[in-house]
């Protein structure tokens, strides 16, 4: 009955959102920006977190994932960091891309952990950070290099937010509308 009464749930959603399509507007913002979230110890089962990251352009989505992370994360911003990660990774992509085209400046990523931020900006040692795994400290160097700026935005404001967590439905629309998914 469990399976049965998520299949219906299912169908309830697809049917309720069968209209929406992702619609790209001309004008506006012509700069990449990203988000990333993470949902800290989300699975009751192997206590592993979810990552999520959206980027957008000109108020549409243009690139995003949502993936549950490799390791356990033994804090919030460890799991924050490791998400962050995961979107500094796929705005190096982004940059490469853009800059065949024309000269831009740096990705702006948005994160809503403040903890997360600060060890992002420091290049020194931490004794609280020191077995964050070696592969994500690459993102000091993306600061170093301006590929990316990271930015703190309150959670109210986070896109990534529907990508790792049960969202309100007015939360969730409001998100559904900043990333260009419309009716």
């Amino acid at each position: 009955m469990q399976h049965w009464s998520a299949v219906k749930t299912l169908f309830r959603y697809l049917r309720g959102t069968s209209a929406l399509k992702l619609i790209y507007r001309q004008g506006g913002d012509s700069d990449i920006k990203g988000y990333s979230d993470a949902d800290w110890a989300a699975n009751v089962d192997d206590r592993k977190s979810t990552s999520g990251y959206i980027f957008t352009l000109q108020g549409a989505a243009i690139s995003w994932c949502c993936k549950r992370q490799p390791t356990i994360a033994l804090s919030t911003c460890e799991a924050e960091y490791m998400a962050l990660s995961a979107a500094v990774q796929e705005a190096s992509w982004w940059q490469g891309l853009t800059r065949q085209f024309e000269a831009t400046g740096p990705i702006t990523i948005n994160c809503d952990n403040q903890s997360t931020i600060a060890i992002a900006r420091n290049g020194g040692y931490n004794p609280r950070t020191k077995h964050i795994d070696i592969r994500h400290h690459f993102i000091r160097d993306a600061l170093e290099r301006e590929i990316v700026n990271i930015n703190y935005i309150e959670s109210d404001n986070q896109l990534a937010d529907g990508l790792t967590k049960p969202l309100l439905r007015t939360k969730l629309e409001k998100n559904r509308e900043a990333i260009g998914v419309l009716a």
